[in-house]
């Protein structure tokens, strides 16, 4: 299982660009072969913040989420509206184990 949480940081006139965007994005990738989860999250005291919590079957999974057509426009929205770099990391699943994890 490949678990991957990124913040990202918007420019606060580009918001509702990325939300529409990353919210496209999310909708076709939950049909991607592979891909468990893919949550969004935005900051209710920063909403400018906004947090992607991606769970894969695999990094094979991953990789093929990144060569899609619809994470390709996403990335170039991406690019014009963050404001700052954002960061993220990978996690390992400690609860619920992955044979609790649906699809």
């Amino acid at each position: 299982m490949y678990i991957f949480q990124v913040h990202h940081y918007i420019k606060p006139d580009q918001i509702e660009a990325y939300k529409s965007a990353t919210l496209e994005n999310a909708r076709n990738t939950i049909l991607e072969p592979g891909v468990i989860r893919f949550d969004m999250f935005q900051d209710s005291a920063n909403p400018a913040h906004f947090s992607l919590l991606e769970v894969y079957r695999d990094t094979a999974a991953r990789d093929a989420h990144l060569e899609t057509e619809h994470f390709l426009k996403w990335k170039d929205v991406y690019l014009q509206t963050q404001e700052r770099k954002g960061n993220g990391d990978e996690f390992n699943a400690l609860f619920p184990d992955e044979s609790l994890w649906a699809k």
